[in-house]
């Protein structure tokens, strides 16, 4: 059997999510309401294929001129003015639809894709060439026909139109269709977030689901949804042990950290969990390893000046590569958006260590629950299938109560869970620090103390008089 024939979109991660690309010959249909992004979808494909060879031909109906969509569209990176009437050839056919009615008019498609055999062919809007004609049989008949001819060109089409979802299941151009990419807007907090989903495509194992985009001078940019794997990634495992920065912490952890897995810090506010980070980060810096400090409540100015009153040079060693701070407020988070830049800035400095500071507010920003969950699995799992040893801050709110170290049950993700811990003791807060967890390894059972100082954490004798040390509300033994 032949291998189906693609062409490259030039969208980005739009290719990715079809398999491969655009299935060659293909009728397409592009919906959406206005301004969710279809004339900058068609109009990206069209320029990114354009050559003298294989032109691209644009009919413009009544909805938008010829003259008014080149205005709008030379705002864009993909516009290259060179390339019009050469190789993008705009056409208006508005006024002749108007004067002929549609099937008369189909001989002036036919004129000029016969005279031109173009690549690409977009007709946009295609919709609104329903408000010409004079029956719902007219509109079927010129659908029908004008997809035949389409394939008979043997060039890619693209049929835009603001069709409703009950339009979506009646108009029989749908179903002569081989590919239909519905674009919309979607209210998410304070914030709009685009979203394609492609309902249809011939003979490909697309990447099915909401994927959201983002428009730039750029284009548009697409950030496939967070898949939870079926199963999870094979990596090789290795017994090498890393410093988290605080050598007491490591003697506890049985020589420190088990390079590549993921450790989760637990503790209320102010119990020190964004500073054990700093520990992390500045002690792989020194052993070589660039870092990642993934942020939601301190921008990087605020980091830079935790870090100073410790002694550490936050600033200098990003301006050096060594380390790279991404802060995004939790009010314009996007979660698969957020995945994508985390990636994108690991591989940029080729990061060995990742600290996430921290769920809570990532959880707070994500409404969808179970997105939240897909997100901290994928990205952790990512972590792990590149040797990235990640290290993730929660907030527990309750002071003194009885503990609950995660919403949601996401610490099975973790290798390794740390419990930092406010306790009264004789009228006096003192912190407490304990292992809870460290998978595969013997690890420390002591609740010890530990103050922060100019220095950082350090870790102090355990807990030996007192039991109960773990409510909060700690009781002296006799």
């Amino acid at each position: 059997m032949d291998e189906l024939k693609k062409i490259q979109s030039g969208i980005e991660n739009l290719d990715e999510i079809l398999g491969g690309g655009i299935p060659d010959f293909s009728v397409n249909i592009i919906t959406g309401p206005p301004g969710s992004g279809k004339t900058i979808l068609t109009q990206q494909i069209m320029f990114n294929n354009a050559t003298e060879d294989g032109k691209s031909l644009c009919f413009t109906t009544i909805s938008e001129p010829a003259l008014k969509m080149m205005r709008y569209q030379q705002h864009f990176d993909y516009f290259d003015v060179d390339k019009i009437g050469k190789s993008v050839i705009f056409i208006d056919i508005g006024e002749i639809f108007r004067q002929k009615g549609l099937m008369k008019s189909m001989e002036t498609i036919v004129e000029y894709v016969e005279k031109n055999m173009p690549k690409v062919i977009v007709i946009d809007s295609f919709k609104a060439l329903h408000e010409l004609a004079e029956t719902p049989h007219e509109v079927r008949e010129f659908g029908y026909e004008l997809a035949v001819n389409l394939t008979t060109w043997q060039a890619i089409s693209f049929l835009v139109g603001e069709y409703t979802e009950d339009e979506m299941v009646k108009e029989p151009v749908f179903a002569v269709a081989d590919g239909v990419f519905k674009l919309y807007t979607e209210k998410q907090g304070m914030q709009d977030v685009r979203f394609i989903n492609i309902s249809k495509m011939r003979g490909v194992n697309y990447f099915r689901g909401d994927h959201p985009f983002t428009i730039s001078n750029a284009g548009i940019k697409i950030y496939p949804r967070i898949k939870t794997p079926l199963y999870p990634p094979r990596y090789e495992v290795t017994k090498e042990r890393i410093s988290t920065g605080v050598k007491e912490i490591d003697k506890m952890m049985g020589g420190g950290l088990p390079k590549g897995t993921s450790t989760l810090v637990a503790g209320g506010a102010g119990t020190g969990k964004t500073l054990l980070g700093l520990h992390f980060i500045t002690e792989g810096i020194e052993q070589g390893e660039p870092g990642v400090i993934v942020s939601f409540q301190e921008s990087p100015s605020q980091l830079y000046e935790i870090a100073s009153g410790f002694g550490w040079n936050l600033e200098k060693m990003e301006r050096e590569g060594k380390v790279k701070l991404l802060y995004t407020s939790p009010v314009e988070l996007s979660v698969d958006e957020h995945t994508a830049h985390i990636k994108d800035v690991v591989a940029q400095i080729q990061a060995k260590r990742v600290v996430i500071d921290s769920l809570m507010d990532l959880e707070i920003a994500t409404p969808n629950k179970v997105r939240y969950k897909d997100y901290v699995y994928s990205v952790v799992n990512f972590f792990k299938s590149n040797g990235i040893t990640s290290l993730l801050t929660n907030e527990i709110t309750e002071l003194f109560d009885p503990l609950k170290i995660t919403e949601y049950g996401i610490s099975f993700i973790a290798d390794n869970v740390v419990l930092l811990r406010y306790v009264e003791l004789e009228s006096h807060v003192s912190r407490a620090l304990a292992i809870l967890k460290a998978r595969g390894i013997e690890h420390d059972k002591y609740i010890r103390e530990f103050k922060i100082t100019s220095k950082g954490l350090e870790i102090l004798s355990p807990f030996t008089e007192y039991g109960g040390i773990l409510s909060g509300m700690p009781v002296r033994q006799s």
